[in-house]
């Protein structure tokens, strides 16, 4: 039997401010996002960075997780397949970026990113937890608080969430990789 789908994202956060009694005018002021990007988000027409979801979530005062369906809590496993995943944005980035576990209960998250060539996670970025990215295609130029590491296929290097870290692919082709991290970052 089919899981039943949850709705897409921007009708959910559509539901949620409506609920809370919050105008696109007073979010917008809120989050210092536009009323015109929001209202592209909730209508299905713009995509969101992680960074701007939780400033959203965090005014309508509500969880991230859930926004992206309740799993069966007596549920042993759940199987993503490909294209399945919940794809993002990041920002000032070009970079395919695909959250692989949706489950709001779970205590890890893996995330799939595409890097066009210059592209990846620039921005860097630190937060509470363990990591480890794994080099599947391509190579990536990895950088950990002031330390450089040039990854190619087949490398993994695994981290404290804590130091800063972002990546991008110095290459000619796109590169491929698999981030995880506990707890969620989201």
């Amino acid at each position: 039997m089919e899981a039943k789908q949850p709705p897409p994202l921007g009708e959910i956060l559509r539901r949620a401010r409506k609920t809370k009694r919050v105008s696109l005018e007073r979010l917008a002021a809120g989050t210092e996002l536009s009323v015109s990007f929001l209202s592209q988000l909730e209508c299905g027409k713009a995509n969101v960075s992680v960074e701007n979801l939780k400033k959203i979530t965090r005014f309508l005062d509500i969880r991230i997780a859930p926004l992206f369906g309740e799993e069966d809590s007596a549920a042993l496993g759940k199987v993503t397949r490909k294209g399945e995943g919940l794809p993002f944005t990041l920002e000032g980035s070009s970079a395919y970026c695909e959250a692989l576990i949706q489950k709001s209960n779970a205590d890890l998250q893996a995330t799939f990113y595409v890097n066009p060539p210059g592209e990846g996670r620039k921005v860097p970025f630190g937060h509470v937890g363990e990591e480890m990215l794994y080099v599947i295609r391509g190579e990536v130029l990895f950088h950990l608080n002031d330390e450089e590491h040039h990854l190619y296929e087949g490398d993994l290097i695994h981290y404290r969430s804590e130091a800063l870290h972002s990546w991008t692919n110095p290459g000619k082709w796109e590169s491929v990789v698999l981030v995880v991290n506990t707890p969620p970052s989201w």
